[in-house]
């Protein structure tokens, strides 16, 4: 037994040499084995082993006897201990849990306190091949996906299970064989929890009536899936690089790189995104379905998800916003407003700075034969064809600009939607604006209405950032 944990901790670098361990012990004889297993282990790799148990106040003297049966095996072994006291049946009421889940909740805040009053150690519980077997089938009735078929993880962060590969059966032999005695606790025979119902009366049948070795072949497959499991999420990575652009208020999802995907990295790509917009709390299957017929929907639909999300399709694809951004977005859309505010008058010629980048104004005289360069963020205007005041602004009703030369209007909301602007950046625009008309909308085009001709006297150019391509 102790050669084959042995191999196991080492497989998983579970024991730092010099490190601290504490385990937690129940007095059960699960938590007895792994204890004292881990006292030889611990001896070899010079790290420092403590123990924890957990007073659940639920089993009276019972429970009382446990914590003076943990207290002398410490004692005996010379293995420090630290024992916790809770009152779960209270927190379950308050919380709203079952007593299975409260008392957890109760160990690992017990375990994790004396691990960081430790300094960072490690903490060891004692799950063994037969609980696998019966986490698996627990999430499998209850509902999961392929990450809770993969049960639980020899290693999680700070957390050991050096006993995971370990049957019951043998942890009972070599217990009798060491000659060393444990306690019973009778809240495990009770079929008023679930996962006792499935260790005490499925798997028996299961064993004796379809497989003996039932538990070994979940826990197996547990394992396989798990390989399965790490080979997705890294291909899933791969797609969110590919595919996802990280914003402030959320993400965004391009359809063309995740039309290519294969349907079961889609899914995990929208649940990754969902994770990275406000955790995976409430969220289920059918909420990923939602996000990926959204794809399929026209531009301007929109999906309302858990934790007060809000995906919203758009032309190049979905845009998924934080609970926040959501509501700023909800609160822009019913409003119906532009952005009035913020006019700067710019002088010409002269420079201004306007929300990070810099606008400069100039003024030449037109040349004969004057060719005028195609830029992205320079452009040159007609100066004397311009009636009011220049403003840099957002948009507003009724502007518009001109498509041709012979003066014919488009508003500018009718442009913005033709040229598959998304909404959200249609409110961010800061526009050139000669009163309702559009001079230029910067990074798309400029109105026809103040072009250069052969019959232009003065011209005024206007640089963004220097007038760099991509701005």
């Amino acid at each position: 037994m102790l050669d084959r944990v042995r191999s196991f901790a080492e497989t998983y670098q579970m024991i730092q040499p010099g490190g601290k361990v504490a385990a937690g012990i129940s007095g059960g004889p699960d938590s007895v084995c792994l204890l004292l297993l881990l006292k030889e282990l611990c001896r070899e790799q010079g790290a420092d082993l403590y123990a924890v148990h957990v007073h659940h106040g639920l089993r009276g003297a019972e429970a009382d006897g446990d914590e003076a049966f943990v207290r002398e095996l410490c004692a005996r072994e010379q293995i420090p201990l630290r024992v916790f006291s809770f009152d779960v049946r209270e927190r379950a009421a308050r919380e709203g849990r079952s007593l299975e889940e409260a008392g957890r909740l109760c160990r690992y805040e017990a375990f994790r306190e004396e691990a960081e009053r430790l300094g960072g150690a490690r903490i060891a519980v004692a799950h063994h091949l037969d609980d696998q077997a019966e986490t698996v089938l627990f999430r499998l009735f209850r509902g999961t996906g392929l990450l809770g078929l993969c049960g639980m993880e020899p290693v999680r962060g700070d957390l050991i299970r050096p006993l995971l590969f370990v049957r019951r059966t043998e942890i009972l032999d070599w217990l009798r064989e060491q000659g060393i005695s444990w306690r019973t606790d009778a809240s495990n025979e009770s079929m008023e929890y679930t996962r006792n119902r499935i260790r005490g009366e499925l798997l028996p049948y299961v064993r004796t009536y379809i497989n003996s070795q039932a538990e070994l072949h979940v826990a197996e497959a547990a394992r396989e899936l798990a390989q399965v499991e790490r080979y997705l999420e890294r291909k899933t990575e791969e797609a969110f690089r590919l595919c996802v652009r990280e914003e402030e208020q959320g993400c965004f999802l391009f359809e063309a790189g995740f039309r290519r995907l294969d349907p079961v990295i889609a899914s995990r790509l929208l649940r990754r995104c969902m994770e990275e917009t406000g955790g995976l709390k409430d969220v289920e299957r059918i909420h990923i379905q939602i996000l990926s017929e959204l794809m399929d929907r026209q531009t301007g639909s929109q999906a309302v998800l858990p934790g007060g999300r809000t995906a919203r399709r758009e032309y190049q694809g979905i845009r998924l916003e934080k609970k926040e951004a959501a509501a700023e977005s909800a609160r822009e859309s019913s409003a119906e407003t532009y952005a009035g505010e913020g006019i700067l008058v710019p002088e010409i010629p002269g420079s201004l700075l306007d929300g990070g980048r810099v606008w400069k104004f100039s003024l030449e005289n037109a040349q004969k034969d004057q060719i005028i360069p195609q830029k992205t963020y320079t452009k040159w205007f007609d100066y004397d064809k311009i009636k009011q005041c220049l403003v840099i602004r957002g948009r507003a009703p009724g502007d518009y600009l001109e498509i041709n030369r012979e003066h014919g209007r488009k508003k500018l909301k009718a442009y913005l939607v033709d040229e598959k602007i998304p909404a959200g950046e249609r409110n961010r625009l800061r526009l050139l604006a000669d009163g309702s008309h559009i001079v230029w909308i910067p990074g798309h085009r400029i109105s026809e209405g103040y072009k250069v001709t052969e019959d232009t006297r003065r011209i005024l150019k206007v640089q963004i950032n220097g007038g760099e391509e991509d701005g």
